[in-house]
């Protein structure tokens, strides 16, 4: 079994950790743990401010770093499970192509996601990317919902 989870550093992405600690799963099932990291945005010149290079740079690597940070917080949860092959993949793109391709690539048989729970604006503006796990992959989708404030 192929299993990738759809890792964020947030509260429900740390919810589907823990569902993959509770259940069995086959013997040799393997785990990939992959995080997207999007690219800064950057300031045009036009608006009369120029991004200093190595400045940006410097940026970026701290945003990697931090999500690197998180996964192995997360690869030190599941180390309590010797019969899971746990792996990751930090990538650098536009989350839902970004994870839809990991997928793709590691021929994942079901994709683990936490939900933020995001509705109305919110979803409209910054769409959904469980959404786009479930109609897209070509896999099995176990969407993790945590309870949020009442």
């Amino acid at each position: 079994m192929r299993i990738l989870i759809a890792y964020d550093g947030s509260p429900s992405a740390d919810a589907a950790i823990a569902e993959v600690l509770k259940r069995p799963w086959p013997e040799k099932s393997e785990v990939r743990i992959v995080t997207v990291v999007e690219p800064q945005l950057t300031i045009s010149p036009m608006l009369g401010v120029e991004v200093y290079g190595p400045l940006f740079e410097r940026m970026r690597a701290s945003v990697r770093e931090e999500a690197y940070a998180r996964i192995k917080a997360a690869m030190k949860q599941l180390e309590s499970r010797p019969d899971l092959h746990v792996t990751y993949e930090l990538r650098e793109g536009e989350i839902k192509h970004s994870l839809l391709e990991a997928i793709r690539i590691f021929k994942a048989d079901m994709v683990i996601a936490g939900s933020h729970g995001v509705s109305g604006l919110t979803r409209l503006f910054l769409g959904s990317v469980c959404h786009a796990l479930v109609t897209h992959a070509p896999c099995h989708v176990l969407v993790i919902k945590t309870q949020g404030p009442a």
